[in-house]
């Protein structure tokens, strides 16, 4: 219960929860006020008259004897006392809350702050240490170089003493003797210009060795060169001897060639004059047996067939060269021919046709030999070198009157064949071939000359020959 009594300190009435203090001057305050009053205080004085105060002269607790009360009886004083240490602890509590508020939202900023401070640092560390790689990696490179331009500017020096050795080597091989003394003088006296001496001499030696060794390589060079140059110009003088013989054999073959050529047109002519002749009447049989047996073409050439040549390829048959020259027979065949021929004929029933001379306008010459038919007139120079009676045949002179022999039937059949120039025609072939075969006469030598202008075909071109059998 609160005595009717306050501290002019801190104005709450006095009470027995707290010692109550008094100075000598009479004045009362809480114990705890007044020591609290004289910390503060720049001097020792009473907090209501002002008077000096000492520390002994405090007295340090009353004691006051209170009259008993009812319990149930509740001072006013005591329950505003209470009311206001209430209050003042609530102002307090929420004081303390504000400012326990505001330093919770200064250490929330302050932590944003940070938080952002501690992401921006550690942007910034995460850069310096990439930017600290880097740095690495250039001072790495950097130091390779060095190391390069180190190696580099030793490689340098010891070219610039390797390249003013060899200026002077070159000097001592090229250069006068004044200028070799001279360097040599300039060189100094000492170790350093023995070994550099040393030098020179060594590699004037192996110079004057190489000169050496490419003086022999020179001469060896040289002579085989002669000896290749000797051959070659005797190989030179064979190859012109073997080539003025080719030309020579060209101009031979040529000239065999153009005599060929003339004998084949002349064969051509004769054959033409031959063909002409066999299409005469059966009154002239007798003629047309000996100019068969006098002419080029084989006697075994009395049924000729086309076949296709040996080579398999398209042979022009109109080229001169393809028509080949019979070789000459000895006589003694001819004779036994004729005599062959003589005994066919004895039996042919060709002497039992009757004979007709043609009648009317002089017709085109036709041969029925092997499918050919020629049309042509008779050369004026190929016909002096017949006899009188073939130029009468073929000229169509009047022939002699010949009994006449029982009419017979004709049984010749026309056909269409190969004319063995190019091109196809008609002709007339006889159903037996005894008919038209000549009879035995003794046939002329043949000139040596003629059969020398014969020259021998390739192998790989085709005959006249290989087309009929």
């Amino acid at each position: 219960m609160p005595i009717r009594a306050l501290c002019t300190i801190c104005s709450d009435f006095f009470d027995h929860s707290r010692d109550v203090a008094a100075i000598h001057c009479g004045h009362t305050f809480h114990l705890q006020c007044l020591i609290q009053w004289f910390e503060t205080a720049p001097s020792r004085t009473c907090p209501q008259c002002r008077i000096q105060v000492g520390r002994r002269t405090i007295i340090n607790k009353l004691f006051f004897d209170l009259a008993q009360e009812e319990e149930s009886v509740l001072d006013a004083e005591f329950l505003k006392n209470e009311l206001d240490n209430t209050r003042a602890q609530l102002s307090q509590k929420e004081k303390e809350k504000r400012d326990s508020q505001a330093i919770i939202d200064t250490l929330r900023d302050t932590l944003e702050e940070r938080n952002a401070t501690v992401e921006s640092l550690q942007k910034a560390l995460d850069n310096a240490e990439m930017l600290c790689s880097t740095l690495k990696k250039q001072m790495k490179y950097l130091e390779q170089q060095q190391d390069e331009s180190k190696q580099a500017q030793e490689e340098a020096r010891r070219l610039r003493s390797k390249m003013k050795t060899m200026e002077r080597i070159e000097l001592l091989l090229q250069s006068q003797r004044p200028e070799v003394e001279e360097m040599i003088r300039d060189m100094g006296v000492g170790q350093s210009a023995v070994e550099q001496l040393a030098v020179y001499c060594v590699s004037l030696k192996k110079e004057y060795e190489n000169l050496k060794e490419a003086r022999k390589a020179s001469g060896e060079l040289a002579d085989r060169l002669k000896k290749d140059l000797f051959s070659s110009k005797s190989k030179l003088q064979t190859v012109y001897t073997e080539l003025d013989q080719t030309k020579l054999e060209l101009k031979s073959a040529q000239k065999d060639l153009q005599s060929a050529d003339k004998e084949i047109v002349s064969l051509k002519k004769k054959l033409t004059m031959l063909q002409e002749t066999l299409n005469l009447p059966p009154v002239d049989s007798e003629t047309v047996n000996r100019l068969v047996l006098e002419s080029p073409a084989p006697v075994e050439m009395l049924s000729l067939k086309l076949r296709r040549p040996a080579f398999g390829e398209d042979i022009d048959l109109n080229a001169t060269f393809d028509v080949d020259t019979p070789p000459s027979q000895p006589s003694s065949i001819h004779h036994s021919r004729a005599k062959k021929f003589s005994q066919e004929i004895a039996h042919s029933p060709v002497q039992d046709i009757p004979k007709k001379m043609p009648k009317g306008p002089k017709q085109e010459s036709q041969l029925s030999l092997g499918g050919q038919r020629c049309v042509g007139e008779p050369d004026e120079e190929l016909a002096s070198a017949f006899p009188v009676f073939i130029r009468n045949a073929v000229l169509g002179q009047k022939q002699p009157k010949r009994a006449k022999a029982e009419p017979c039937r004709s049984t010749d059949a026309v056909r269409t064949g190969f004319d063995g120039l190019g091109g196809r025609t008609k002709f007339i072939q006889p159903t037996d071939t005894t008919m038209i075969r000549p009879l035995p006469v003794k046939p002329k030598p043949k000139t040596k000359q003629r059969a020398g202008m014969r020259r021998a075909l390739p192998a790989s071109q085709a005959k006249l020959d290989t087309f009929l059998w």
